[in-house]
């Protein structure tokens, strides 16, 4: 009777090819790949409700005015500070810092991991630039009449800065990730060229608003009135509508009522009418964050905002071209 001769354990391979030795350490890259995911998951959630939570933080201190304390101010900066080095030293090697300095990842990034750089980024510049706000909070802390004006612009300012950069940031995460000759270089080209064409568009605006605020900063008179005399604040009665209080910095606007420079340049935060009359007062120019506000919207694609559809979308085709 003749035997049928056996090769050992580790020279059978098993339906997809891999030999019984190594097996294992295939399904532990797998669970070790599937729990980063769960972990980088987490993650986002964590440093997203703490910047929504810091957001709110900052809206308060400057609503605060001459009321808030530099030590409060000190406390945020560095524990806002403590947090992005921290997320940062966690995932260093990550390749989160690259980008930043506007270069591709090492390697190519899967979809998800993509998705996980750029959120990550987009939220700590962020946090970075709330940091830069509660600096200006303090330097103008006292700050009436014109110097509170000059406070709302310079926040303006900064957050514009923050949203060029940001719009920036994702490019070459995305650049990387479209230039991945497996699904084919004609494929690869084409989402590349669609991709940075897009983001051309969407750079061009951002800069458009960045120099529209920092002309805005520039500009010495109110733009929407003029300072009123001494005549007319008498004339008036020398009582600001909405504080109810003596005229300080009194502004003579469009429609001819007269308020304190304070309370009308915070009213104009919100609002675009006289706070009387409802004319219409303010232009419909750029949208103000002098109330110490930041972005919420996710900058991950070159469209302004991102919907969950687009990114399952996006996915799907990701998934389909994957040999």
């Amino acid at each position: 009777m003749v035997m049928e001769k056996r090769s050992p354990p580790e020279q059978r391979g098993g339906r997809i090819g891999v030999p019984c030795r190594a097996a294992p350490q295939v399904l532990k890259n797998t669970r070790r790949r599937e729990g980063g995911d769960t972990n980088c998951f987490f993650v986002t959630i964590w440093i997203a409700a703490f910047m929504y939570k810091s957001n709110d933080i900052l809206r308060k201190q400057t609503a605060l005015k001459g009321e808030r304390k530099i030590s409060v101010l000190v406390a945020i900066s560095l524990a806002f500070t403590f947090h992005i080095i921290g997320v940062y030293w966690w995932y260093q090697k990550d390749d989160l810092l690259y980008p930043l300095i506007m270069l591709p990842p090492r390697a190519i990034p899967p979809f998800w991991h993509a998705i996980f750089i750029i959120m990550v980024n987009d939220t700590l510049v962020r946090q970075a630039g709330m940091v830069v706000k509660c600096v200006l909070l303090m330097y103008y802390k006292n700050s009436r009449g014109r110097n509170y004006r000059k406070q709302g612009q310079m926040l303006t300012l900064v957050e514009y800065l923050l949203l060029l950069y940001r719009a920036l940031l994702p490019t070459p995460v995305w650049y990387r990730f479209f230039l991945n000759k497996e699904y084919g270089s004609l494929f690869s080209s084409l989402l590349t060229g669609l991709y940075l064409t897009f983001k051309l568009t969407s750079v061009v605006e951002k800069v458009q608003s960045f120099f529209a605020a920092l002309k805005a900063l520039s500009r010495k008179e109110v733009h929407y009135g003029a300072y009123a005399t001494s005549e007319q604040v008498s004339a008036a009665g020398d009582l600001c509508a909405i504080c109810q209080e003596k005229m300080h910095a009194p502004i003579l606007l469009r429609c001819k009522h007269i308020f304190c420079e304070d309370c009308v340049s915070e009213w104009f935060e919100r609002e675009r009418t006289c706070p009387l009359c409802r004319a219409l007062v303010k232009p419909a120019d750029l949208r103000s964050f002098g109330d110490g506000s930041t972005s919420l919207f996710f900058q991950l694609l070159p469209w302004r905002r991102v919907k969950p559809s687009l990114l399952a979308a996006a996915h799907k085709v990701y998934s389909e071209r994957r040999p």
